[in-house]
């Protein structure tokens, strides 16, 4: 699996769980905004779809990477504490950690 490859896997998988998450208050707000980072990622992933050499695939995983922390925090704000919340987190800083291992191993 090419490094494009996996950042689109983490980062689209991540933003996709959180759709699948059980009702909380401000649920569909909260939902609406993690939809609009998903195009966000797929707007960055479209503008160069295949990065040819280190540095433009350092530079895209980067931007999903800087996009997928904010979205981190913006899900931190929007969801009521519980459970659903949790998870959503948690993803994202799964996302995030596997993100910059990757990135730590290719872009130095």
């Amino acid at each position: 699996m090419t490094l494009r490859n996996f950042v689109q896997t983490v980062a689209l998988g991540a933003v996709l769980a959180f759709m699948l998450g059980g009702p909380a208050a401000r649920a569909d707000d909260c939902d609406d905004e993690q939809d609009e980072i998903k195009k966000l990622i797929e707007r960055v992933i479209n503008a160069n779809p295949n990065p040819q050499g280190v540095g433009p695939v350092c530079q895209a995983t980067g931007q999903i990477l800087g996009i997928t922390k904010a979205a981190r925090e913006v899900a931190a704000e929007c969801y009521d504490d519980g459970s659903k919340r949790d998870q959503i987190l948690a993803a994202y800083d799964k996302a995030v950690k596997d993100m910059e291992d990757k990135i730590g191993g290719v872009c130095k």
